[in-house]
């Protein structure tokens, strides 16, 4: 990576995760200060368990949030590098290269979160804690194996953050190209009509019960998830290898549109 990359890199990163350390700091307070406050207020300092909040902070997911949001930051750095001689291409490399260290940063952050305190405060072993989550599927794939499991669970974790960053920004590309006030019809009316689009395929999704159409997007839901009908399984490589190829599409996506970023009188 050229120099100037990487400085451009370590200047992104630095000041990422400046943000990451306040934000997780207010999320702390807000989820167990304040609760604790308030029970000795209300004179409930009996019924507080410190145990039932430090445990359902929630460290990976509020990061997910975090990179997902800090990816849509995107034409104030684009302007302030273009202006002091940075090349499109450079500021491009420089975010891809900072959001798969910062990525790695929430995966370390969500694995000491999730073994080394909310396991023992729930009092949970490996396999019990990740069958609480959102990794439920695919605890049991590799059997008793503590090794392997937490290794792809981590790999999968990182995967995630990178696909959600990368999502980020390839839809900041995109709206940095409009006016303000078309994205703000553009953020208020696409999830307004994507929550009306899933309510309708849901509703005829019940309504044909067992037809044609509903087995063969059941069958492709579950082979997207994973699904090993030999083994009655789910397994994690085919959503991994699903976020690569996403991953890879929306980095070329943000790539195309950054370059046809143009600064704002």
């Amino acid at each position: 990576m050229p120099n100037k990359s990487w400085r451009l890199t370590r200047y992104l990163f630095k000041e990422q995760l400046q943000y990451l350390g306040w934000s997780y700091l207010a999320i702390i307070v807000l989820a167990t200060v304040f609760p604790f406050l308030m029970a000795v207020l209300n004179g409930t300092l009996s019924t507080f368990s410190w145990r039932a909040h430090l445990s359902g902070l929630g460290i990976g997911a509020i990061f997910g949030f975090f990179i997902f949001i800090v990816g849509l930051q995107n034409y104030d750095n684009f302007k302030l590098f273009i202006q002091n001689g940075i090349s499109r291409r450079t500021y491009w490399l420089a975010r891809v290269t900072n959001l798969l260290i910062m990525s790695a940063v929430g995966v370390l952050l969500a694995i000491i979160n999730d073994f080394a305190i909310s396991a023992p405060l729930l009092r949970l072993d490996v396999f019990g804690l990740l069958a609480h989550g959102p990794y439920e599927m695919y605890a049991k794939f590799f059997g008793d194996n503590v090794f392997l499991t937490v290794t792809i669970y981590m790999l999968f974790l990182w995967l995630l953050f990178i696909t959600l960053g990368l999502l980020a920004m390839a839809i900041s590309s995109i709206m940095v190209l409009f006016s303000k006030t078309v994205q703000r019809l553009i953020y208020i009316v696409v999830p307004v009509l994507a929550i009306f689009l899933l309510a309708f395929v849901a509703s005829a999704v019940i309504r044909t019960q067992e037809s044609a159409g509903t087995l063969a997007l059941q069958r492709f839901v579950k082979w997207l998830l994973g699904y090993h009908q030999t083994l009655g399984l789910f397994n994690p490589f085919m959503p991994m290898m699903t976020m690569v190829v996403a991953s890879l599409m929306l980095a070329m996506i943000a790539y195309g549109f950054n370059r046809k970023l143009k600064l704002k009188n």
